[in-house]
């Protein structure tokens, strides 16, 4: 039986509050006894080593959810990770990966050990490309990754701020620039049903300056809802149902133009061992049955419920502006 850990990708994101309103990491930066980083700082890597041990997961195999432990066998040295540091700042190749830089702040080139903060820098045919300094505090009031280095912790993680969950202008969200996107056909893909742009930072000069490019006429808005006119044709967007629970979320949409609505539900939990045994795979994002069916997927952070999603994309290229010429 093979075992894969499955969706890690988009989770262990972890959230606690402090009295001054900020995000706090302390809840989970316990570290791991069976992780042993080394750092050779004259040829600029970082190794990770993990013992032989034991994790607690919630496992998926032929269809039932259950918690339980998975076995992990001793890795010595494989996990080579190289850095740089230029002045205050870290830039660091995960698995040795040059083509793919990921910049940082927070310490020196006397003391690597300890907290950095994701500067969102990218390297763009030899040139580094750097995120305004504007446009990062703003971004740095909703969520930041934190790369935590240690003597038995090497990872990053994404922190959300109290902003992030209190956010409920959802019209003025990224979500709403993609869906213009999508119905001038300007794309296909990512789809637009997925629910993340939703919970961004407001976006409100961002969009009008796209509404103002495109000659976009909105008729009427609230947090939930607007109405505006695309190439002559008239769009209503509603947010139908909205749950949000820390990192639980449950939302419905509808998009209407004319006699056609397209509509969508979208559901994100949190799996825990409390929680764990209640879960289905129906509508479960990205599962395959009949490829991974015999396998045992374990699961940890967050998994995502998706309902007429294909059938919502459909529907959104059929009512967009050029549908049929």
């Amino acid at each position: 039986m093979n075992r894969y850990i499955y969706l890690l990708a988009s989770t262990l994101f972890f959230f606690a509050c402090s009295d001054n309103n900020s995000a706090s990491s302390s809840e989970n930066s316990e570290t791991s006894e069976y992780q042993h980083v080394s750092i050779d700082k004259e040829k600029h890597r970082i190794v990770v080593d993990q013992d032989a041990h034991t994790e607690e997961f919630c496992t998926l195999y032929q269809g039932s959810f259950n918690w339980g432990e998975i076995s992990y066998e001793a890795d010595q040295g494989s996990d080579v990770t190289t850095y740089e540091i230029h002045g205050d700042t870290l830039v660091v190749f995960f698995y040795g990966n040059t083509d793919d830089p990921h910049y940082y702040l927070g310490g020196s080139t006397d003391k690597i050990y300890g907290t950095w903060k994701n500067i969102n820098c990218s390297k763009y045919q030899d040139k580094t490309i750097c995120q305004p300094q504007e446009e990062r505090d703003f971004r740095e009031q909703y969520d930041e990754f934190i790369l935590t280095i240690s003597e038995n912790k090497f990872q990053e993680e994404v922190v959300y701020k109290p902003a992030y969950f209190k956010y409920d202008d959802y019209m003025n969200s990224v979500y709403i620039p993609n869906l213009y996107a999508a119905l001038e056909n300007d794309y296909t893909w990512p789809s637009i049903g997925m629910f993340g742009t939703l919970f961004s930072p407001e976006q409100t000069s961002y969009i009008k300056a796209i509404e103002k490019e495109h000659n976009i006429n909105v008729l009427e808005q609230t947090k939930t809802a607007k109405k505006f006119k695309l190439e002559g044709k008239t769009y209503d967007v509603k947010i139908t149902d909205i749950e949000r629970d820390s990192l639980n979320y449950k939302v419905a949409i509808s998009v209407k133009s004319g006699d056609k609505e397209c509509t969508y539900e979208e559901r994100q939990v949190n799996v825990t061992k409390k929680n764990c045994k209640d879960q289905t795979t129906e509508g479960l994002q990205d599962y395959d049955a009949d490829r991974v069916f015999n396998e045992e997927l374990a699961i940890k952070g967050t998994i995502v419920y998706t309902k007429g999603l294909d059938e919502f994309d459909k529907c959104i290229n059929e009512i967009s502006v050029y549908y049929g010429r």
